[in-house]
């Protein structure tokens, strides 16, 4: 690939960004194109540019066939934008990181392909808290003193930003969450469990409705009789031509049981923020016509009537208990047993679609007109529910299929403007170059990242450490041959193959923080992949610190650090 930008060197701010990129696919297309498009559309990453002309290819060649792993398309070009970042920061004159903060993309502004990304952008916010931190700030004392006391090493420090898009633009799941009468939540998903921590998630989700996790989980459900949805044609098809037109998803909305995608896969860190979403959808659902009337109809027998000026969102969750100001909390087993004697909402299940907005609709809920993030609705009452209104359920289950009233499905433009969510991080890395070997080694690395509320803290951990060591081999170690000596010919394995061990990634020395969520309601976000990608530019700006070369194809391997040396 090649980078062509314009800065104006008065002020440090760039002007226009220029790339070509080739992707080599192999002898197959297999992710090319999706991939190739992705690349072209993170190149710009945390930064603002005027003006942009992004040229991608995907090319076929004599290669083994290409897939994707973790970072899919953009771990290329963000390096590669990352790397220019610090090479021209360099040619100005400037700190690093302040040239970065003159030029990173704020709330509001366009990226390269024209669009507005959505929701407050927080690359700003990860720079600013990275120029503070001690191993930026003294890393030019300590680079100094390390390299007088310890002869033929040479001491550094680097640092990469950038954002990732979460999500493939036209998303979608269901969930069914069912409330017992004696509190205990069970809870049904399209999403599946591909040891990213799903599962997990989803059952901590139904927290912020129902004040604590789900008892149990049925993961990966694919048959949903208590929620029939029609679907056609695909979201993803390539060439644009074959997508769905806004006439024709006009036309097929009217059908209350269409929606554009039927379910999404388990990939493009769909999880925390996309299958979270109909979990919390259901469990509102549930909270808004089951657990609130039966608070009221409790606290109004027990203490005299609720006021009519409080609202369902005033109360909170403490300690598995739904509390109110002035009134006596009320456990969750409780709440179920009244839901349940009055033949109050006990159960829902959800469908929703996402193409870089959520679908709505009205619905009518035991009579009262409800609008949800939701294109599709079927709610459960409980046994107290009168005869009449059980015989009207449409499914085994007893669930009542609502059609809805009225639904907006996010314009199909979406697509083509490429609008995203995105997540941000920032990696610290500080480093010692042998000059005898080439060798390069981590002594301590600091991941800032910006990520919503977490549903798992562990989890946001373990992914940030996975990703890392995942960056780390891919800048320092792991390399294949592109042709006949590659992979292809069956002599290659893990012996031949280099991996990052635990000595190559600083285990002991390696730390990370969550910058706060900006409100409460923040949604978690998918952040898996954006985890391992600063750490590749930051350890070849560190290596640029630490011995003047700059790197700008990885690995970089000793004998290529030798070779500059020599």
């Amino acid at each position: 690939m090649g980078y062509t930008v314009a800065v104006e060197r008065k002020t440090g701010l760039l002007q226009s960004f220029r790339a070509e990129i080739v992707a080599n696919g192999g002898g197959r297309a297999n992710c090319s194109v999706a991939l190739t498009i992705v690349g072209a559309i993170s190149a710009h990453s945390v930064y603002y540019f005027p003006k942009s002309d992004v040229a991608a290819t995907a090319i076929a060649s004599r290669a083994i066939d290409c897939g994707a792993a973790r970072g899919y398309g953009g771990t290329e070009t963000l390096t590669a934008t990352e790397l220019m970042m610090d090479e021209i920061a360099g040619e100005l004159g400037l700190d690093a990181i302040e040239f970065r903060l003159r030029n990173v993309l704020k709330t509001g502004m366009r990226n390269t392909q024209g669009a507005i990304p959505l929701g407050t952008q927080r690359a700003e916010a990860v720079l600013e808290q990275a120029r503070g931190h001690p191993l930026w700030t003294g890393r030019a004392a300590r680079k100094q003193a390390y390299d007088a006391a310890h002869p033929g090493k040479h001491y550094g420090v680097g640092f990469g930003c950038i954002q990732r898009r979460f999500g493939a633009g036209s998303e979608a799941s269901l969930a069914k969450l069912e409330l017992a009468p004696d509190g205990r939540i069970a809870l049904s998903h399209s999403g599946t469990e591909i040891g990213t921590g799903t599962s997990s998630a989803q059952a901590v989700a139904c927290a912020r409705w129902l004040g604590r996790p789900a008892d149990a989980l049925d993961m990966a459900v694919t048959e949903w009789s208590d929620l029939p949805v029609e679907t056609s044609d695909d979201p993803h098809s390539t060439p644009e031509e074959t997508r769905i037109s806004q006439a024709d998803q006009d036309r097929l909305a009217k059908n209350p049981r269409w929606s554009p995608v039927f379910a999404a896969p388990s990939s493009a860190s769909n999880s925390s923020y996309y299958f979270s979403h109909a979990t919390r959808e259901a469990a509102r659902v549930v909270y808004l016509h089951g657990l609130w009337p039966a608070a009221l109809a409790i606290w109004g027998r027990d203490a005299g009537a609720a006021s009519p000026a409080v609202k369902p969102e005033d109360a909170r969750w403490r300690s598995g208990a739904l509390a109110l100001e002035g009134l006596q909390p009320l456990p969750l087993a409780r709440l179920a047993q009244e839901a349940h004697a009055r033949g109050l909402v006990v159960g829902a299940a959800v469908h929703a679609f996402n193409r870089w907005q959520w679908a709505e609709a009205d619905f009518v809920v035991d009579g009262a007109s409800t609008r949800a993030a939701v294109d599709a609705l079927s709610v459960r009452y409980g046994d107290g529910a009168g005869a009449a209104k059980q015989a009207l359920a449409t499914t085994p289950n007893r669930y009542h299929v609502l059609d809805r009233r009225s639904v907006l499905f996010p314009p199909t433009q979406n697509s083509n403007a490429m609008v995203g969510y995105n997540t941000a991080a920032g990696t610290l890395v500080e480093l010692v170059v042998d000059a005898a070997s080439g060798k390069v080694t981590l002594l301590s690395h600091h991941t800032i990242l910006e990520c919503g509320n977490m549903l798992v803290p562990e989890l946001v951990s373990g992914q940030i450490q996975g990703a890392t060591a995942t960056g780390i081999g891919l800048a320092l170690h792991e390399w294949l041959p592109l042709y006949e000596d590659g992979p292809g010919d069956g002599t290659w394995n893990f012996n031949r193959y280099r991996l990052p061990r635990g000595s190559d990634v600083a285990v002991w020395a390696q730390t990370a923080e969550v910058l706060p969520p900006l409100s409460d309601d923040e949604p978690p976000k998918g952040m898996a992949e954006v985890a391992g990608i600063p750490i590749m530019p930051a350890i070849v700006n560190g290596i640029a610190h630490a011995i003047g070369h700059r790197f700008r194809t990885l690995p970089v391997t000793p004998d290529r650090i030798l070779e500059v040396l020599a």
